[in-house]
């Protein structure tokens, strides 16, 4: 019976089953190679084929390693491993993740819009970490709107304040330029 087998990708034969099993013991043919005969209804990888088992390349022994180090003896207990980090880890002991402190929108507002009402807003802003850390989720929280709460306020009383102040100053300048039309 004549066969046919791959090697390298490319079909190669007809060889005799003699021929094919010497190319498969001696390592030309790899157990993933393909190989077919007119008896075969598909292209089958050799090492899965029952005539060619007997012809199987035995693996090569591998050499015992070395030993790096002497074996730890029993009273020597192996280095604890660190704990991973949990991917709850972001929230309290309750499990209530952390509100939001709003710490930098508090200092933006009052160095920016309005000092008076800034200054509540960092307040409280810096009172939700301590709260959750001590375990009051709701302190923390009720902190955290509150804090949010005075930087809309903040926000909304200097964008107000600062578009009267521009006005004021736009009517004043109209107005003394006209008093200025006026005297010449």
């Amino acid at each position: 019976m004549e066969w046919y087998y791959s090697n390298n990708g490319q079909q190669a034969g007809p060889v005799s089953q003699d021929q094919l099993a010497e190319l498969y013991r001696n390592g030309t043919v790899k157990p993933f190679d393909l190989v077919w005969n007119e008896t075969m209804t598909e292209w089958t990888p050799i090492g899965s084929v029952d005539a060619f088992a007997a012809y199987a390349p035995a693996p090569p022994l591998a050499a015992a390693p070395a030993p790096t180090e002497a074996p730890p003896t029993l009273s020597a207990a192996p280095p604890l491993a660190a704990a991973p980090a949990s991917p709850y880890a972001a929230y309290g002991a309750g499990g209530n993740p952390e509100p939001p402190t709003y710490l930098w929108q508090a200092i933006v507002v009052t160095v920016l819009c309005c000092l008076p009402f800034g200054i509540p807003a960092i307040v409280f802003s810096t009172k939700v970490k301590p709260a959750y850390i001590a375990g009051d989720y709701a302190a923390s929280l009720e902190a955290s709107k509150k804090a949010k709460m005075w930087c809309i306020v903040a926000l909304i009383v200097g964008l107000i304040t600062n578009i009267l102040v521009f006005a004021l100053q736009i009517v004043a300048a109209v107005g003394s330029a006209a008093a200025n039309q006026s005297y010449q």
